[in-house]
């Protein structure tokens, strides 16, 4: 039975337990997320969905003998308006063309944050609703909405989000530039603008939604992640760092 109000049934199929049950722990913090049932193989990943309404499939590649693809194969055939998030540590080049071929709605790399997991949750929801709210003819920015990749937000100084301001972005980009291309930690940030830890993070995670830092993480040797970050558009940092009032 669907969901009402925006929420959605989810299938986890993976075969490691301890992950299993990290992504189930991710999608309960998720609000309006049904999880259905916990598959670790292709024989029964594929007898819950001939049997029950999911919306959302979160999907691992290595399943045993057997892989992941084989159950997207199936949606695509079958039921191609179910949504795919593969969740797997499969990053060869044919996987990846072979999930693009197959319609995936996207692809995270083990591990992941939950900001991550949650982003992918909540373009799949988005475009499940977009789609179900089609009436009429469709203009060019609905349907921007739901075939163009994420659009980068706004630089301007009066659309940051809340709590960011355009002079902090500004000391932000100006460090990151003399920080350098190569892979840097949140400490080196905060040690060349005397900020806070937290505060920096604020607004790496925020350069990173607009594609302009890639952010990687690993766990420590305490189990703590630590966070990598490294610039994929120093135009757009340059530009930033010349922003300079609220």
């Amino acid at each position: 039975m669907p969901i009402p109000g925006g929420g959605m049934n989810v299938l986890i199929v993976e075969d490691d337990p301890m992950v299993g049950q990290l992504n189930a722990a991710y999608l309960a913090r998720v609000a309006g997320m049904r999880l259905i049932s916990r598959c670790s193989d292709v024989v029964s990943a594929l007898a819950v969905l001939e049997r029950e309404t999911i919306d959302l499939v979160l999907l691992d590649v290595y399943l045993g003998r057997r892989s992941g693809l084989e159950v997207a194969e199936w949606l695509y055939v079958h039921r191609p308006e179910v949504d795919i998030v593969l969740i797997t540590a499969a990053s060869e080049p044919q996987t990846v063309r072979a999930a693009r071929r197959l319609g995936v709605t996207d692809y995270l790399i083990k591990p992941f944050t939950f900001e991550r997991f949650a982003d992918a949750i909540d373009a799949a929801r988005r475009r499940r609703h977009a789609l179900k709210d089609l009436a009429g003819p469709v203009d060019q920015r609905a349907l921007d909405a739901l075939f163009r990749t994420r659009s980068r937000p706004s630089l301007r100084a009066d659309e940051l989000p809340k709590g960011l301001t355009a002079r902090t972005l500004a000391q932000i980009a100006a460090a990151l530039l003399v920080v350098g291309p190569e892979s840097f930690a949140t400490e080196a940030v905060t040690e060349r603008t005397g900020m806070s830890r937290v505060s920096v993070r604020k607004y790496l995670r925020y350069l990173v939604s607009c594609d302009i830092l890639d952010e990687t993480f690993a766990y420590g040797q305490i189990g703590r992640p630590a966070f990598a970050y490294r610039c994929l558009d120093r135009r757009a940092l340059e530009r930033m760092a010349g922003i300079g009032d609220d």
